[in-house]
Parts: structure tokens; C-alpha cells; sequence
């Protein structure tokens, strides 16, 4: 994971899809402009009552959708080949260690320094039934993965001629995992925002080693099952402080 690009690669990447930046920062803007306009369906649409458990359904889904359709149109001769990548096997094993070693930590600075429970998480599926937290935690793990990784390690990291140089690509992934992490205003924990830079700087990483936005999904997807499991874990066993 750490060895981002050869000076080959880069070359060939500069080759095939020289930087532009305007071109670029387009993109970025329709896709900010959709992350913004997708919260206006469940106002409006959603009756008050069914928010509490539709919120990612109707916001993170909407977002999905707009973003793959917007990403199929700008790689309509190989969508495909540009959501998977060229690598997927190593950046995922890696990736995923990394995901699962960062709350690991995240569990030992928990307890160590008695931090009290997220109030996001101990209030995320209060007051839902059965299948109403189903629909929550499905929800949660397929759908923001799709839309956050499209906005934040496609739209985002395109701004920087990431490609060019072993320079530029860490900038990118700081850059981009900063803005990941301070755009999470639902947590109030400073260790919390810690870790979520974390995952996303892994993410970022992952989306540069693999050519691809598969890798990243499926990580952020493991992040989001790891974080309710070790929230739930932690809930049960008294570790909050």
C-alpha cells in the first residue's frame, strides 16, 4: 500500500490522461452541487416520522445514484474499467488491516482515556424497531460508502494532479482525508475525527494504488460494519467512560 507509483506508472498515467485542471474542478462542482441538492427530497418528501430511519436511504442513496450516473457519463467507454481499477486483491488485504488496526487503536484510546460514547452512535437506531434499524444499518453500510467515495476519493482527489508525482499524491490523500474527516460535524469526539482521518487517508490510498473506486467502497463499507460492531461491543461491555 505504501508504494504509491512507480516514475513509470506516473508517466503512463500522465501520458494517458494529461492534467486539466478546470475540466476537473467542473466535475467537483456538479458533484458538490448534487451532494447539497440530494438532502432536499427527504424535507420534502419524507414525512417527518420515517426520517429517523430513511435518512441514509433517501440523502446517501439519491447522492449514490446521481454520482455513479454522473461517473458512468464521464467514463462512458469504460465505466467499468475505471470503477474497478487494475488492482484489487492486495489494496483490499491491506486496506482492510489498516481499517481493522486503526479502531483497534481507536478501542485502546477509548478505554485508556475513559471517553464517553458518541452521542451520534448511542442515538442512531433509539426508538427504531426491528426493521427499521435493518433499514438504518443496511442503509448505512452500502450507501454513503458509494456516495462519499465518489465525491471525496474521485471528485475531490482529481483536483490534484495526484498522477504526476509521489508529491502531489500525498497531498492529495492528506488533503482530501482532512476534508473527509472535518465534513463527519456529526461527532463531537476529537479522537473520533482522529480516526476518521485515518480511514479516509487509508481510502485515499487505496483509490491510488488500485485505479480504482471499488477498493475504497468495500473499505469504507468494512469501516462502517467495524464501527457499529465495536460501538455495539463497547455499549455492552461498560468500556465507555
Amino acid at each position: 500500500m505504501t508504494n504509491l507509483c512507480t516514475a513509470s506508472e506516473l508517466a503512463s498515467a500522465s501520458t494517458l490522461s494529461p492534467y486539466r485542471f478546470f475540466p476537473r474542478l467542473g466535475m467537483f462542482a456538479l458533484a458538490t452541487l448534487v451532494v447539497f441538492l440530494a438532502a432536499v427530497p427527504e424535507v420534502l418528501f419524507v414525512p417527518a416520522d420515517m426520517q429517523a430511519y430513511l435518512a441514509f436511504t433517501t440523502t446517501s442513496g439519491i447522492t449514490a445514484l446521481v454520482l455513479l450516473a454522473l461517473f458512468a457519463l464521464q467514463y462512458r467507454a469504460d465505466a467499468r474499467t475505471q470503477w474497478r481499477g487494475h488492482s484489487i486483491r492486495n489494496p483490499l488485504r491491506w486496506g482492510a488491516l489498516g481499517i481493522i488496526g486503526a479502531y483497534l487503536l481507536f478501542g485502546v484510546a477509548i478505554f485508556v482515556l475513559g471517553l464517553p460514547r458518541e452521542v451520534f452512535m448511542a442515538e442512531l437506531l433509539e426508538g427504531l424497531n426491528g426493521w427499521q434499524a435493518t433499514i438504518k444499518i443496511a442503509s448505512l453500510i452500502v450507501l454513503p460508502p458509494i456516495a462519499e467515495e465518489l465525491f471525496f476519493r474521485h471528485y475531490m482527489l482529481r483536483l490534484f494532479p495526484y498522477e504526476n508525482s509521489r508529491a502531489w499524491t500525498w497531498i492529495a490523500i492528506i488533503v482530501t482525508s482532512a476534508v473527509f474527516a472535518s465534513m463527519h460535524i456529526q461527532y463531537g469526539n476529537w479522537m473520533t475525527v482522529a480516526l476518521i482521518f485515518a480511514c479516509g487517508g487509508v481510502f485515499a490510498v487505496a483509490r491510488v494504488v488500485s485505479g480504482g473506486l471499488l477498493v475504497p467502497v468495500l473499505l469504507h463499507s468494512l469501516a462502517e460494519i467495524v464501527a457499529l460492531t465495536t460501538d455495539k461491543s463497547f455499549s455492552l461491555m461498560g468500556l465507555y467512560g
